[in-house]
């Protein structure tokens, strides 16, 4: 392969790696924090109204209880692609550095294994909340919609934990990762 095909391959992957795992990352990273944001001002609404006005938000405990996993599972693939879970490295030092890449590699497969389980057992019970029409208790929402939702993001995450797994076998990462979520050496 000549000098032009490797530097087009590799603006080709640039451009791939960009809007398929960066944009979407930050993306939901953004999504995360605004949902945050959202859940913190109905709990400032709901405690002020409470106690200052004897009357709180009427179903903020539900509201709130439907922000909550949306926080989590949309930053679960931002932070699975950057490697930000917390990690205990205690027998780090015991492992000889030519393994170490090996541990990166295990270590994702068996995360992005527990995550696709996750998925599928979280796609079986939206599948059972639209199957029964199951509905919240105040608001009457359907449930489907939000199980759903995060199956979907559970499959993200699972992706971004393969795409650091493979990334082990190109390099030998020390564990951290650059600004774009590529493990880093």
């Amino acid at each position: 392969m000549n000098e032009r095909s490797e530097t087009a391959s590799r603006e080709w992957s640039s451009r791939l790696a960009y809007w398929l795992g960066i944009l979407p990352s930050r993306a939901l990273g953004v999504v995360s924090c605004l949902m945050l944001f959202v859940m913190m001002v109905l709990t400032f609404v709901d405690v002020s109204g409470r106690y200052l006005f004897a009357s709180p938000l009427p179903a903020a405990y539900e509201i709130i209880s439907f922000i909550m996993p949306g926080i989590i599972f949309c930053a679960l693939p931002f932070v699975s692609l950057r490697g930000g879970h917390v990690t205990i490295d205690l027998l780090d030092a015991l492992i000889p550095k030519a393994w170490q890449r090996w541990q990166g590699l295990l270590v994702n497969l068996f995360a992005a294994a527990a995550m696709a389980l996750i998925a599928w057992r979280l796609g079986v019970r939206a599948h059972d909340h639209f199957r029964f029409n199951e509905v919240t208790d105040e608001l009457f929402l359907k449930l489907w919609p939000f199980s759903t939702v995060m199956s979907v993001l559970s499959v993200v995450a699972t992706v971004a934990l393969l795409v650091r797994a493979f990334g082990y076998l190109g390099s030998a990462p020390s564990g951290g990762s650059d600004s774009e979520g590529a493990p880093t050496t």
